[in-house]
């Protein structure tokens, strides 16, 4: 891996309420009905769903906030290897699952081997992967002063992107939020 970083349930969901919060702020000071307050609204409600798939992994599959899952930034050799072991007939919900689960170092869902992971997430939440993909999709990106750290905004950065979004390391990132 390029770079990792460690996350527990308890911590993640802390950054991601304090986004929610920020995001509300912000809705309050927006006239409703604007591009700019459908744009924020969409981004809450966009964070809101993340914090719900994280919450469901904790409480409804037992990990327990102190749960930690590392997740790194894929080498060129990394990412050709997991293109290698996914069908050549995978999905964009199905490459999303490859690669979180080639972009996992440690996590209650590691398997012994990519396959047995990726079989693993694939029982996860759906939101749960989708913060997983964007915080791996952080990790990856790089800033001035070299790989990006990851933020409180990298769930809304990595997650609103467009399906078509060139900056997208999997180009599966969906910007409407689900549940």
């Amino acid at each position: 891996m390029l770079k990792t970083e460690t996350y527990t349930l308890d911590g993640a969901l802390e950054e991601l309420t304090d986004r929610i919060a920020d995001l509300d702020e912000a809705l309050g000071d927006l006239e409703q009905g604007t591009d700019k307050f459908k744009l924020i609204k969409g981004r809450r409600d966009r964070v809101s769903y993340l914090s719900r798939g994280l919450r469901w992994q904790r409480d409804e599959e037992g990990w327990g906030g102190g749960a930690e899952i590392e997740l790194g930034a894929m080498t060129a050799g990394e990412n050709a290897m997991m293109h290698r072991e996914a069908p050549d007939n995978a999905g964009r919900d199905e490459m999303r699952l490859w690669f979180v689960a080639a972009s996992t170092e440690t996590a209650p869902y590691a398997g012994a081997d990519l396959e047995e992971t990726f079989s693993e997430l694939a029982g996860c939440h759906p939101a749960f992967v989708e913060w997983a993909e964007a915080k791996a999709n952080g990790l990856g990106v790089p800033d001035e002063s070299g790989n990006g750290s990851s933020t409180s905004s990298a769930e809304s950065e990595a997650s609103e992107t467009s399906r078509d979004e060139p900056n997208s390391t999997t180009t599966s990132s969906s910007d409407s939020p689900t549940a």
